[in-house]
C-alpha cells in the first residue's frame, strides 16, 4: 500500500524514477507513487511537503518542502532542488538519494498560485535563482491558455542557470515575452546571445518593459524580492497585484 499514517497524517510513499542535473547546483527528482497510482493534481506554485525514508536519527522525521516545478499532472511529481552548503536534506538528496528510493510525502500545498483575478491581466512573472521553480510551474499551465505572459529571470552567469531550455522553448514557441539578466557573467557569456541584459532588474527596466497594469508573482531571494517590491509600489503597481513566496 503506497499510504502510510505518520503521527495521525497520511503520507503517500513516492519513488525516485529519474533525477537530472539541471545546472551546476541543481538537480530535478521526478517521482512516481510506489503502486503507480493517480497522484493528486497540484496547483502551479504548489509546495511537496514529504521526508526521507529512512533509520538514520539524524534524517528521521525531519520535514521539507520544495515547489513542484513541472506542468501539473496525476502521473508524474518534479522538485528541482538546489543544493546549500551544510544544508541537511538538500545534501541528501543531492548525493544519497538513488533511483528507486523511496520518499513520504504530504499532498501538495501551498497558496502562492495563480489568482483567479489574474485570469484577465497581463500576468508577469519574475524569478532569481532557484525561485523559478513555483513560477515555472504556472509558466507550463498559463502559457497553454494565454499569450499575455511576461516571464523575466535573474540568474549569476550560464553555469547557474536552470530550466534555460526549457523556458526558451515555451516562449518561443507561445511567442511569449522571456528576458534574462546575468548578474555575474562568465568570460564567455556574451549579452544579446547567452541573456539579454548584464546586471540587476531595476525600476527603470521595469517601467519600460513590463505592463504595469498586469499581476506580478515572483519567487527568489528576501533581498532580491524586497528590492522589486518596492520598485513596483513605486512604479504605482497595486499591491492586491503583487504575490510572491519566501523559500525558508
Amino acid at each position: 500500500m503506497s499510504i502510510v499514517k505518520r503521527n495521525g497524517i497520511n503520507f503517500r510513499e513516492l519513488v525516485l524514477v529519474d533525477k537530472i542535473k539541471e545546472c551546476d547546483d541543481i538537480i530535478s527528482f521526478y517521482f512516481k507513487d510506489k503502486d503507480n497510482k493517480a497522484l493528486t493534481k497540484h496547483k502551479p506554485g504548489q509546495f511537496l511537503p514529504f521526508q526521507i525514508q529512512t533509520e538514520d536519527p539524524k534524517y528521521k522525521g525531519v520535514m521539507r518542502t520544495y515547489s513542484l516545478s513541472m506542468v501539473p499532472n496525476e502521473n508524474m511529481y518534479r522538485i528541482s532542488v538546489k543544493k546549500i552548503e551544510n544544508g541537511l536534506i538538500s545534501s541528501y538528496l543531492h548525493d544519497n538519494l538513488e533511483i528507486g528510493d523511496i520518499i513520504e510525502a504530504m499532498e501538495p500545498a501551498g497558496v502562492f498560485t495563480i489568482k483567479e483575478s489574474s485570469k484577465n491581466r497581463p500576468l508577469v512573472l519574475i524569478s532569481a535563482g532557484i525561485g523559478i521553480t513555483p513560477l515555472l510551474s504556472m509558466l507550463y499551465e498559463e502559457s497553454k491558455k494565454r499569450d499575455n505572459i511576461y516571464f523575466v529571470q535573474a540568474v549569476q552567469n550560464s553555469l547557474i542557470h536552470p530550466f534555460k531550455n526549457d523556458v526558451l522553448m515555451i516562449c518561443k514557441y507561445k511567442n511569449l515575452s522571456n528576458t534574462v539578466f546575468y548578474s555575474n557573467p562568465l568570460k564567455d557569456d556574451k549579452e544579446g546571445i547567452d541573456y539579454d541584459f548584464t546586471g540587476r532588474i531595476n525600476k527603470e527596466w521595469i517601467r519600460n518593459n513590463l505592463p504595469l497594469d498586469g499581476d506580478f508573482y515572483f519567487c527568489g531571494p528576501p533581498a532580491f524580492m524586497k528590492a522589486l517590491k518596492s520598485n513596483l509600489i513605486d512604479l504605482g503597481v497595486k499591491e492586491e497585484s503583487i504575490y510572491y513566496e519566501l523559500f525558508s
